[in-house]
């Protein structure tokens, strides 16, 4: 493999990094609020259906905008079920994410029906033209990307500080962390709740336009193959926290960027290899990190239990029975 396929390699996996940093950021405000978001996958199909169409009519900016606004409508239509009429969400999630695959679907047959030529729209590139472009290696990669790139690395650094140094971002973490104590000094758990969800369904329309608007052009059903279930394994194994998130978002897209370009090398697998490598190792670091996860938490549980029987046999029996 030469360095130019590296070189594209890498450029490749900044670019399907971003709508999954996108909705990432959105999930991770979510369950750091104590909350979760399975509606991901509906909210990105429907936000790149919106993007195409809107984009088809007053250009790509448009088509992100409502993006933006699919998404977000989405996540009004969750909180209003979950918290007007009580529904598990969990299953509300679950059919956010059926009712946007079908529903995607059946409106871009109606929009484009069989048989006729799919709508191309433009997209938001990189022009690559500029000084630091032109660098060997690293300007290809860094330096000659789409705009959207940049900007999810500036939402990553702005959720980062939104969630340590603002009263949004504290809340967020007190009502996940402990509802009843937050409640207690005086944060609305529901309307912290319910903002987050907003905020996420937000990220996740926007990411969904981000795969068309941003770099295909184009839509077709089932076009984010599944990329709102990764979105949700990236924040299990980031923790919810925007550094973690980015990373778990470059390991998936990386593996996707090799898994497409590699097959023009003289390397020789089945494409079904190829296809399903970043899945089979995003499962692989989730069930790693999973494990940790559980075994910090078990620590961190039985801590207490051991201090208090430690206290217990240095106090004695008549201590023991005193207290």
């Amino acid at each position: 493999m030469s360095l130019d396929l590296w070189v594209a390699i890498l450029a490749g996996t900044l670019a399907l990094a971003a709508p999954l940093v996108l909705a990432g950021i959105g999930e991770g405000f979510v369950e750091r609020a104590g909350r979760i978001n399975l509606g991901i996958e509906g909210m990105m199909i429907m936000g790149a259906l919106a993007g195409v169409w809107a984009g088809s009519i007053g250009g790509p900016l448009l088509g992100l905008a409502a993006g933006i606004l699919v998404g977000l409508l989405l996540a009004i239509g969750m909180n209003l079920v979950v918290y007007r009429l009580h529904a598990n969400e969990i299953v509300v999630g679950l059919g956010v994410t059926m009712l946007g695959l079908g529903l995607s679907t059946f409106l871009f047959q109606l929009w484009i029906p069989s048989g006729t030529t799919n709508v191309t729209v433009q997209t938001i590139t990189g022009s690559g033209n500029g000084p630091l472009a032109g660098i060997p290696v690293v300007g290809p990669i860094l330096f000659g990307q789409s705009p959207l790139v940049y900007l999810a690395a500036v939402l990553l650094v702005a959720a980062w500080a939104v969630m340590r140094f603002t009263r949004f971002g504290l809340a967020v973490q007190a009502v996940g962390t402990d509802p009843a104590s937050a409640a207690l000094r005086g944060v609305r758990v529901q309307k912290v709740g319910a903002s987050a969800l907003l905020l996420g369904g937000a990220l996740a329309g926007l990411g969904g336009a981000v795969i068309t608007v941003g770099t295909i052009g184009s839509f077709t059903p089932d076009i984010t193959a599944g990329r709102g279930y990764i979105v949700l394994a990236v924040v299990i194994m980031g923790r919810s926290r925007p550094i973690g998130i980015a990373l778990g978002a470059l390991l998936f897209a990386f593996l996707q960027s090799f898994a497409l370009l590699s097959q023009s090398t003289s390397v020789t697998l089945p494409s079904e290899v190829y296809q399903s490598l970043p899945y089979l190792v995003t499962l692989i670091v989730l069930v790693i990190t999973s494990r940790s996860q559980m075994r910090r938490l078990f620590r961190a549980t039985r801590a207490p239990e051991a201090r208090n029987a430690q206290e217990a046999r240095h106090a004695g029996p008549g201590t023991a029975r005193t207290r």
